[in-house]
């Protein structure tokens, strides 16, 4: 019943607004550092756009001729107008209110990109501060519309994965990126149909010990097509405390409450029920 349950909430999530999904860009996560350089590719033909969720008074500045730059609110726009073959690394300076950071961006033949910013202030105790702001359901839905949006909760971090964990016949799943928290971890999945009949998909076939929400963007998925799935699972730290006896939760100096998470909310593994249908004429 509570699978259900967290399923109907997971679709909530994609009605309840226009929620985008991001195919035309890559997302980077950096923390910055006073005093260290951090090199970040950026699309040298396509605008990209830089994120320092939760950062006031942003102000950035080059005196690269190569670089056209906008802030609006927490985003910078970045833009490169270089030509020839000159794709040197073009200094971008960012000032916020917790400190001034250097980065040096080089133009490659990419797709745009989204890079978010992460502040040395940031840390998992940001992360678990943001969860234990939610109830629990309310946090799931939050986190899963997070992914959506592709712009992490305060304190998450965003590791890159690009593994392939393709579980059915004729089909191509891969784990893109893993939002990493204190208690939690998002996954946004991109899955494929590589036969050339129509292939649907349901959030119980996700469903697996330790996953407590899923959500798919489209449950039909035409031949040579693809869709995006969201999972949520138990976080790895989480996971080791259960493990201990449950003796230390990330979450408790802050609740002050009896942690959620561990074996309550462990799933039996679901038997795959979709099946290929023909094609509608």
């Amino acid at each position: 019943m509570l699978m259900k349950i967290l399923v109907v909430i997971a679709a909530v999530v994609v009605m309840t607004g226009p929620l985008m999904v991001f195919e035309s860009h890559a997302l980077q996560t950096v923390t910055l550092e006073q005093g260290t350089t951090q090199f970040v590719n950026i699309s040298d033909r396509d605008l990209n756009v830089i994120r320092i969720p939760g950062a006031s008074n942003i102000k950035a500045y080059t005196a690269g001729r190569n670089l056209d730059v906008r802030v609006e609110g927490q985003n910078i726009f970045v833009h490169y107008n270089g030509v020839g073959s000159d794709r040197s690394p073009q200094e971008l300076f960012i000032a916020t209110s917790t400190g001034l950071y250097l980065l040096m961006l080089t133009p490659k033949g990419i797709p745009a990109e989204m890079i978010v910013l992460r502040t040395p202030m940031e840390t998992v105790q940001d992360a678990a501060q943001w969860e234990a702001s939610h109830d629990h359901i309310t946090g799931l839905k939050e986190l899963i519309k997070a992914m959506y949006l592709e712009n992490p909760p305060f304190g998450y971090t965003v590791v890159k994965v690009d593994k392939d964990v393709t579980r059915w016949k004729n089909t191509k799943q891969r784990l893109l990126y893993r939002y990493v928290g204190a208690t939690m971890e998002g996954e946004i999945h991109l899955l494929r149909n590589n036969s050339n009949t129509l292939f649907r998909v349901n959030e119980n076939e996700l469903y697996e010990k330790g996953v407590l929400a899923v959500s798919i963007d489209r449950h039909n998925i035409p031949p040579m097509q693809e869709t995006r799935v969201y999972l949520v699972r138990v976080s790895a730290s989480q996971r080791d405390a259960d493990a201990a006896g449950g003796k230390y939760n990330p979450l408790e100096v802050i609740r002050k409450k009896q942690p959620f998470g561990g074996s309550s909310w462990s799933r039996t593994p679901q038997l795959p029920q979709s099946a290929v249908q023909p094609t509608a004429q």
